[in-house]
């Protein structure tokens, strides 16, 4: 196990530190071919206490989508210390919990699925992207913006990305 200080060392320097998570917390089965995840919110709750910018998507977890993440928090000047992602399943775990400091939190979706899954089956992103909206108890600003898979690859998007992300409001 790695110390803070060496944490913030390897932070300078742009080397990405991960951290063990207990499978204990999340339970993983299968049911009909669906995959059902299964969240405790004690620990989700502790995982995002310390972030300021919660990060969804609902693409398939690669290496291109991971450094895209990277390259868009380092272009917004967010270190990933103050990140943390989140799945669908946990998004909507956080539907149902009181988030403390959740005015002081930023979430960015990418993706229709998670559109619909906070505004509702007719929602798109083309609705809600451009400006700031609340959601989880009006308190959490969230950023709307396409897929990331669209982002890989659709050059045109990442200039929609890039005015969409101008709205966000500094936190403290």
């Amino acid at each position: 196990m790695i110390d803070s200080r060496q944490v913030s060392v390897l932070s300078a320097m742009g080397i990405p530190v991960w951290q063990y998570r207990n499978n204990a917390a999340e339970d993983v089965t299968s049911e009909d071919d669906n995959v059902v995840e299964q969240v405790d919110n004690s620990v989700l709750l502790a995982r995002i206490e310390q972030a300021t910018w919660l990060i969804c998507h609902d693409s398939d977890n690669t290496q291109q989508t991971q450094r895209l993440v990277q390259s868009i928090l380092l272009a917004i000047d967010v270190p990933m210390t103050q990140v943390c992602l989140l799945t669908t399943a946990e998004l909507k775990a956080l539907e149902s919990e009181t988030i403390a400091n959740a005015e002081h939190k930023q979430l960015l979706t990418f993706g229709e699925s998670i559109v619909k899954q906070l505004f509702g089956e007719s929602a798109t992103v083309e609705q809600h992207r451009y400006e700031p909206q609340f959601t989880l108890n009006s308190k959490l600003t969230t950023l709307v913006n396409v897929g990331l898979d669209s982002l890989l690859t659709a050059p045109e998007t990442k200039k929609q990305l890039w005015q969409s992300l101008r709205h966000l409001r500094p936190t403290t």
